[in-house]
Parts: structure tokens; sequence; C-alpha cells
């Protein structure tokens, strides 16, 4: 299993603008339906913080790359954040599931 996360943030009047945009970023990912990952967008607390996860299963390309609306919310991030935002890879040290 891999493990990307982006976070970032913005100036908090673009907060909104940021939440749109992931609307329709995840709209185009359910008409187009990848199965076997998990990607989840979140905005931490009343900030103007964002973190984004993506799960994939080992060996499994990345889906995202082959849809246009995720590439439009790649390029937007950079703006929204002030400069590149890199995606990191957790490396975990511990995880409990029951």
């Amino acid at each position: 299993m891999s493990v990307q996360i982006v976070q970032f943030g913005t100036e908090p009047q673009l907060v909104g603008e940021v939440e749109e945009a992931i609307r329709r970023l995840f709209t185009a990912i359910e008409e187009v339906a990848p199965e076997g990952i998990e990607y989840t967008a979140a905005r931490i607390g009343d900030s103007s913080q964002f973190l984004l996860t993506l799960v994939l299963p080992d060996g499994v390309p990345n889906p995202l790359l082959s849809i246009p609306e995720a590439g439009v919310f790649r390029s937007r991030v950079g703006e929204w954040a002030g400069g590149p935002v890199p995606p990191s890879t957790l490396r975990f040290v511990g995880q409990y599931i029951a």
C-alpha cells in the first residue's frame, strides 16, 4: 500500500474557491470511478489549510493522473498555496487496525 498526501494552506478569502474546486474534482473522479483507491480531501478545522490523502494498493498506478479535472486541480494548488506543493509519501511507523 502506498499513501501520498498533499497539505497546503491558502489565503482565507480563497477557501470557498478551493472547496468548490474539490467538489468539481470529486464529481469528475466519481464519473470515472477508479477502483481500489481511497482519495480524501479535508479542510483542517476552520482554518485555510487543506489535506489530501491518496491510498493506492501496491503496484497500482495513480489513476488520478488520467483524469483531466485532477490535472486542473493539481495545477491550481500551487496558485492557492503561493508556490509548488509536491506530494509526500507517508511512511508508517505504527498502525493499529481492529
